[in-house]
């Protein structure tokens, strides 16, 4: 399928780009090496929408950047690139972050953000610089999602068998989005469910749910942007403490699908329209004459 996006009026071929405009993709990131590909596919993407702009990646885990090593292309954390790029020339850059809620990892990149806005005499920020925001941004991200994920679930999943989602969960009141993303899933389908991994509704709870409905086969997918140890291990994984272990010991069916959020075309459509709108506010932000 042709991706609706359409390459900027301000594009320039690839030979002649200028270099004083970027795009930064920045994502949470994974230890497996499979896991980068949802991240090269992004990029790639991102390469061929917008030719005019330098485009970088960065990781925003620090667990994960050591472990792959400051060397790795995907070993940087988003300070460092954005300090590099700095250096090197850039005045204007979007940064699209590649979460998929806007919690702990994704206020800490708004706050790198915000702390390089105001110009190259703010402490070496940008002349512009705009955030695109995580998959489940506002509420209309999360009515989009919810309708966009109904067209990615598995082909083979037969009437009356559950969909279990499984996202990472975090603190506070940004873990409600699950619940909101839950209660638009149930209003589509109520046999499409969501349960977060290191948060409430856990899976216990979803547990009781998938009984309440009376389900007895359930597919299992993560919410996740790449197919990283979560994915693999906490999902989908053969120990006794994965999901796929528990729903089976609760007496269910099982099937998992590993394919991360970023690798489905119509999710990652979502996150692009972010970043598209980042880069069309950079481009107002540098036509808008000085008061």
């Amino acid at each position: 399928m042709q991706s609706p996006h359409t390459v900027s009026p301000h594009t320039a071929s690839p030979h002649t780009a200028p270099t004083h405009t970027a795009i930064l993709l920045a994502a949470f990131g994974s230890r497996l090496p499979d896991a980068s590909q949802a991240l090269e596919r992004m990029r790639e993407r991102t390469c061929a929408l917008y030719p005019d702009f330098r485009v970088e990646t960065a990781l925003t885990s620090g667990t994960v950047r050591r472990h792959k090593g400051a060397q790795s292309r995907h070993g940087r954390s988003p300070e460092d690139i954005l300090k590099a790029l700095r250096k090197e020339g850039v005045t204007r850059l979007a940064v699209q972050s590649l979460h998929v809620i806007p919690g702990d990892e994704f206020r800490s990149l708004e706050r790198l953000v915000e702390s390089l806005r105001g110009g190259p005499g703010a402490s070496g920020g940008f002349e512009r610089i705009e955030l695109g925001r995580p998959l489940l941004g506002n509420r209309e991200d999360i009515r989009r999602v919810a309708l966009t994920i109904l067209t990615v679930l598995p082909p083979e999943r037969k009437p009356g068998e559950a969909v279990l989602l499984m996202g990472h969960g975090t603190r506070g009141k940004a873990n409600g989005v699950y619940l909101d993303l839950a209660d638009e899933l149930r209003a589509l389908d109520p046999l499409v469910l969501i349960g977060a991994l290191e948060a409430e509704p856990g899976l216990a709870a979803k547990v009781d749910e998938l009984r309440g409905l009376g389900a007895s086969r359930v597919h299992l997918m993560p919410l996740l942007f790449a197919r990283g140890v979560h994915a693999t291990r906490d999902m989908a994984g053969e120990g006794t403490n994965s999901w796929q272990a528990g729903l089976t010991r609760a007496g269910f069916a099982c099937a998992a699908h590993v394919k991360g959020a970023g690798e489905h075309e119509a999710l990652a459509e979502i996150w692009l329209d972010h970043l598209q709108e980042a880069v069309a506010r950079l481009h107002e932000a540098v036509a808008r004459p000085a008061s």
